[in-house]
C-alpha cells in the first residue's frame, strides 16, 4: 500500500511538472538557457534539451504510474532527479537568482532550499522504490 502511494506521488509530480511544462514549452526553452550550463545556455542546444526533457517527464511519470517499463521508468525518476539536483546546486552556488521553470509558470518555489528539499523528497521516495524492487520483502516474493 505504502509502496503504491509513494509510486502515484512520484509519477504525479513527474505529470504534472512536465505537463505544466509542455503547456508552455516556449518559456521552458528560454529557463534552460536561464541556467547558465554549457553548451544549452544558447540556441539551439537549449530548445534540444527542453524539447527532449519534457516529453521524458511525461511519459516517466505515465509508466510509473501505470507501471509499463517500471524499472526503467524508476531509473529515469531518479536519474532525472539527480541531474535536477545538481542543475539547481550550480545554480545556487554560482549565486544566479532564476526562474527554474521547474513546474511551468504554475508553481513559484520560495528559494533554492525549498527547492533541494523537494528534490531529496523526490530522490528518496525514487530510491526506496529501488531498493524495494531490488530486494523485495517477504510477503512480496
Amino acid at each position: 500500500m505504502v509502496l503504491a502511494l509513494l509510486r502515484v506521488l512520484l509519477a504525479l509530480v513527474f505529470l504534472i511538472f512536465g505537463g505544466a511544462k509542455l503547456l508552455e514549452i516556449q518559456d521552458f526553452v528560454e529557463n534552460v538557457s536561464n541556467f547558465q550550463i554549457a553548451p544549452f545556455d544558447r540556441a539551439p542546444y537549449d530548445m534540444y534539451l527542453a524539447y527532449f526533457l519534457v516529453p521524458l517527464e511525461v511519459m516517466t511519470g505515465v509508466c510509473l504510474l501505470m507501471k509499463w517499463w517500471f524499472r526503467g521508468a524508476l531509473v529515469m525518476a531518479v536519474t532525472m532527479t539527480l541531474a535536477f539536483m545538481v542543475a539547481i546546486g550550480a545554480v545556487w552556488a554560482r549565486g544566479l537568482n532564476i526562474d527554474c521553470g521547474c513546474a511551468g509558470g504554475s508553481v513559484e518555489f520560495s528559494g533554492y532550499p525549498i527547492h533541494m528539499l523537494l528534490l531529496m523528497v523526490m530522490l528518496g521516495i525514487g530510491v526506496y522504490l529501488v531498493v524495494d524492487l531490488l530486494f523485495p520483502g517477504p510477503e512480496e516474493k
